[in-house]
Parts: C-alpha cells; sequence; structure tokens
C-alpha cells in the first residue's frame, strides 16, 4: 500500500535564520515572556482559567516583570557575543509558572493547556549519570498523545534535542546530552505497527526552552471513519537514550484519553480537471481539528502534490501538525488522508478546506526543497474549484473548548 507521509515531506520546508542573539538569552526571554502572558492580567479569556493561576500574589507579578526586564536588558547589552557560565547559570534558575505545553511553539492547543488544566500532572522521572530527566506533563485527546520531556543536570553541551549535521547525507551527531533515541511501548506492545504494535507515528517537537522537548504519538492510519488508535486507558513506557550516558532512561505512565469531543460528517466533494476532493468528517477536542479526506485522480504525482489547509471564519489559517496518507486497497486512484490541525482560537460558525500546490525550487521536480517568497513562506498556488466551505456547531464547539479541569470536576490536587 502507498502511504504519504505529510510530516516528513513538511520537514523540506525552509525556515528564516533567527535573530543572532545567544541562544540562552533568546530562549529564556521567550520562557519569560509566556510566564507573563499566563498572568491573570494579561489573559484575554481569563473567564475559565484555574483558581489556583488567579491567585498569583502582586509581589510575585513583580518578580517576574523584573526578571524579564533584566533579561531583555543583558540581551540589548551582550547582542550577539558569548553568554557567561555566571550568566548562563542565572538566566536557567528563572523560574516558569503553569503548564510547560505554554512552551509549544505554533501550537495553540498546547498552549491553551496552561488555561484549562486539562493535561494530565504525572512527575515520572529517572536519573543517571548526574542527569535527569523528567516527564511532568501529558495529555492524551483520543488523536494524539502529547508528552512534556525535560532534562536537568550537569555533563551537557546543547540542547535537549540538537544534533550536529555531518554532511554529504551522513547520519547526524548528537551534543553530549542530546536525547539520541526514544522508544515508547503502550501496554507492552510497540507504537510502529510492527509485532502487532499500535501502528502509530512518534515525533519530537522543540520549544522556546532547550531543556524542554515534546513528544508527540499520531495514528499512522487514513481509515474512513474516526476511531481512537490507543484504548481509553493504558501504561506508557518509554526508553530515552542521551548521547554520552550508557544507561538509558525508563520510565512508566498511566495514560487516560480525556473523552470532550464533537464529530461532525460533511461528505462534500469538488472537481476540477478530473481530480476530485472529498471531505467526509471532520472532529474537535479542546486542543486539536482532525479531518479525514480523500484525492481521487489518475495523475499520481498531481496527486501526492497536494497539500490542504484549514480556515476559520475570521481568516486564520489553523496550524497544521501533522498527516497520513494511504491508498486505497480496491481503488487505486483514491489518496485517503487524516490529517491533524491546531485547534482554534474561537469557535468558528464555518470552516473553509482549501487545496493548493506548492512551488518547487526546481520546477522539473516532484519533491525536494518548496520555493519560498521574500517572507520565507512557501508559494502556495491555490485551486479555487476545489475550496470547500461547511457550518459548524458554533456553540456546541465553543462549550468545547470553555472545558476545564474543573468544569469536567478533576481533582488535580
Amino acid at each position: 500500500m502507498n502511504q504519504r507521509d505529510l510530516d516528513q515531506e513538511l520537514r523540506e520546508l525552509g525556515k528564516a535564520n533567527a535573530d543572532k542573539v545567544p541562544d540562552m538569552i533568546r530562549h529564556r526571554q521567550e520562557e519569560v515572556y509566556a510566564a507573563l502572558e499566563s498572568l491573570p492580567m494579561m489573559q484575554k479569556r481569563s473567564h475559565h482559567r484555574k483558581k489556583s493561576v488567579r491567585s498569583v500574589s502582586l509581589v510575585y507579578r513583580f518578580l517576574l516583570t523584573a526578571a524579564a526586564v533584566m533579561i531583555v536588558a543583558i540581551g540589548s547589552l551582550l547582542g550577539g557575543a558569548t553568554v557567561s557560565p555566571t550568566i548562563a547559570a542565572s538566566l536557567q534558575s528563572v523560574p516558569l509558572i503553569g503548564s510547560l505545553f505554554k512552551l509549544a511553539a505554533d501550537d495553540l492547543g498546547l498552549q491553551t493547556l496552561e488555561e484549562s488544566g486539562l493535561a494530565d500532572v504525572v512527575e515520572a522521572s529517572a536519573t543517571h549519570d548526574g542527569i535527569t530527566l523528567r516527564i511532568p506533563e501529558l495529555v492524551y485527546d483520543g488523536i494524539r498523545l502529547s508528552i512534556i520531556v525535560t532534562r536537568d543536570g550537569e555533563k551537557r553541551s546543547g540542547g535537549i534535542l540538537d544534533q550536529i549535521s555531518t554532511g554529504n547525507g551522513t547520519k547526524s551527531k548528537y551534543p553530549k546530552g542530546a536525547i539520541h533515541s526514544f522508544d515508547a511501548q503502550i501496554d507492552g506492545r510497540p507504537i510502529d505497527g510492527q509485532d502487532n504494535g499500535w501502528n502509530m507515528v512518534l515525533k519530537a517537537k522543540r520549544t522556546s526552552d532547550p531543556n524542554t522537548a515534546i513528544y508527540e504519538l499520531t495514528p499512522r492510519s487514513a481509515s474512513q471513519q474516526f476511531t481512537s488508535a490507543l484504548p481509553d486507558a493504558f501504561t506508557l513506557t518509554v526508553q530515552i537514550g542521551l548521547e554520552g550516558i550508557e544507561e538509558p532512561f525508563v520510565m512508566e505512565i498511566p495514560v487516560r484519553q480525556q473523552h470532550a469531543k464533537v464529530m461532525s460528517t460533511i461528505q462534500k466533494s469538488r472537481e476540477w480537471r478530473g481530480h476530485k476532493l472529498t471531505l467526509s468528517e471532520i472532529q474537535f477536542t479542546p486542543i486539536t481539528t482532525q479531518m479525514l479526506l480523500s484525492v481521487d485522480s489518475d495523475d499520481q504525482e498531481w496527486k501526492r502534490r497536494l497539500w490542504f489547509e484549514l480556515w476559520d471564519d475570521r481568516g486564520n489559517v489553523l496550524g497544521f501538525i501533522g498527516g497520513y496518507g494511504e491508498h486505497e486497497t480496491r481503488h487505486a486512484e483514491e489518496l485517503r488522508y487524516n490529517v491533524l490541525f491546531e485547534r482554534m482560537a474561537k469557535a468558528p460558525s464555518s470552516i473553509k478546506l482549501k487545496a493548493f500546490l506548492p512551488e518547487m525550487e526546481d520546477p522539473t521536480s516532484s519533491s525536494g526543497h518548496f520555493k519560498l517568497n521574500e517572507r520565507g513562506e512557501v508559494i502556495k498556488n491555490y485551486i479555487n474549484e476545489l475550496e470547500i466551505t461547511f457550518p459548524v456547531d458554533q456553540a456546541v464547539i465553543q462549550k468545547l473548548y470553555e472545558i476545564s479541569s474543573e468544569t469536567r470536576g478533576d481533582d488535580k490536587s
């Protein structure tokens, strides 16, 4: 069965270089900004924040603001200079408030876990040779399992997910203390679909903190209907390898599914020049938007080049999380997709699915690097004839988005 991994293709995208500010300064700036934004006076949606967050004292707010000013000032003075060990140690000690999921880049669903409190606090840890790995939080919404991994201690020379490119297509190396392997089992079964496994995809996501990463499990399936890829409750066993440390870090964590979700059957199709796009179903959770669709075409190359975006009724494009495509066994012309996007900031009254063909750096090739504009964005050729707009129940989705650990009746103490 031919398959298409949208995550792997997305890694080919080029991104503009970050400003030339020392990594330590930049990371701690971003962390403190995130912490400041989590305070009640900085929140636009504070009406359903947790009471524990509302009770942050004015003194603590002042101290945190002072820390942020200190970091900005240091960053301005140093510019591109190297950070001294003393300053580095001081910056690393600046505290963060609330959920570490707030550090997730370009993923509104995970960032809102700070407000809702829906993430499960597990506090698993393992220590070897002076380094401690922790899994303090995770969340499973029935679609994706997101896991926070943090690192503390000495004997490290880079970020937790850093790699050193060796060039010439050879395998990357890892700095001391970086994760070089991450193996997971669910109820004792592997996640990769082999040996009666769960057929899931594992990927790592960087955060604004060099010592914090997010690992995510998503389904490697494009079935014609929504089904949870994993049980409602299970035991997750992870085995993590760090460069320079011989013994693996092993942790076992109980996981439960957050059941809140809204599903809608769409079954809308559009056709253009012999190509047919069909949107079958869409599903919402407090952190994820999932859709099932299919592309029917005799042109295999065109079909595999087609990409998708999801827009709300305010013109906002939902962030892409991941996706998987596979050919229908009995119908070779049909390519089915299971595509994941972040949640929306506000519940919409309608949603728009757009299809586009990205331009390639090499116009004669159907693979490789995408062509970027002057802003560092992929050049997209939208196909208006394949656009699908459909209504959704705004009130129901908004109620879903306002679910928290308090309204759900969880005891997080």
